[in-house]
């Protein structure tokens, strides 16, 4: 039973977590106050206790899983079995605390929750129900009262390289190619079918020309960045010894990068027009198990 709930709880906790995490937005009228508590959630939190209908569940094995506030109000839940992201509304004018999240990533993509919260040092707790609409009028969790109740603790580790590290799990994988524009001039559907990328936890990246290497990088990203940046120096292959400026962004399982030639400034947009110079291209994950392809994309 307890395993189940906790089973339950990393796809809840992804709503929960989530809760104390994100958009911190205010209404008007609380403008100053909901400032004021953006600044003090910004940070990274780690999981110190959670109940589910007021039983306690085991948080060893999870000593890795962080929820992380960025300035801007946007949110990122590090979680097994992946990342979680999305925007929150702050009101610290009520008593408790609420908040209202919504999920932008995921299998619970567009699901929004309210919650309450309360915020005492580098202590966070948060109360959520577990299912339906109504908002906990509590800070607790008792039997069967299908509330989802958590306890993190701030950690010293920064936002950006929390950020970081979160980015590059959400990279690790092979990737296939659906769009591969150099110069405004896109690449066949047959070629695109040849092309993939391969990342490792370390962000060193590896192009494969139909399962050949053709390029071999390193990658430093920004996530704090917007849009997101990379930098991507060439260690093996084609331009080996340059470093070419890009941007990304990554939609669910689609990665999208624009970056220019080496030595030249990075891009402002997504595209690649006729004498731009720019490199864009659009990839998908590949599951671990079958490789199952999606339509092509064109190049925009």
């Amino acid at each position: 039973m307890k395993k189940l709930a906790w089973t339950f709880l990393t796809a809840a906790s992804c709503v929960a977590v989530i809760l104390a995490c994100g958009t911190l937005a205010a209404a008007a009228d609380d403008g100053a106050a909901a400032k004021d508590e953006q600044a003090r959630l910004e940070g990274v939190w780690s999981f110190a206790s959670v109940k589910v209908n007021g039983q306690p569940q085991p948080v060893a094995g999870h000593e890795a899983d962080r929820m992380i506030f960025q300035k801007d109000g946007r949110f990122t839940v590090v979680q097994r079995p992946g990342i979680t992201h999305g925007t929150f509304k702050v009101n610290p004018g009520h008593t408790p605390k609420q908040y209202d999240v919504r999920i932008e990533t995921g299998r619970l993509k567009g699901i929004s929750v309210p919650a309450i919260y309360e915020l005492a040092g580098d202590t966070l707790t948060i109360c959520m129900p577990l299912g339906g609409s109504e908002r906990p009028t509590v800070l607790e969790s008792k039997p069967n009262d299908g509330h989802l109740f958590e306890v993190f603790k701030r950690e010293r580790e920064t936002v950006k390289e929390a950020l970081i590290a979160a980015g590059h799990r959400d990279l690790t994988g092979t990737w296939q190619a659906e769009v591969y524009a150099l110069d405004g001039k896109p690449a066949s559907a047959d070629d695109l079918k040849k092309i993939q990328l391969v990342f490792d936890a370390e962000g060193n990246t590896k192009a494969l020309n139909d399962g050949k290497l053709f390029i071999a990088s390193s990658t430093k990203i920004d996530p704090t960045a917007n849009p997101e940046t990379i930098d991507i120096t060439f260690t093996g292959g084609e331009g080996k010894g340059g470093t070419a400026l890009g941007i990304y962004k990554l939609e669910g399982n689609l990665l999208t990068i624009c970056r220019a030639a080496p030595g030249k400034p990075r891009p402002t947009e997504f595209s690649s027009n006729p004498g731009s110079g720019l490199t864009l291209m659009t990839y998908h994950k590949l599951a671990a198990g079958p490789k199952h392809l999606r339509p092509m994309r064109r190049a925009q």
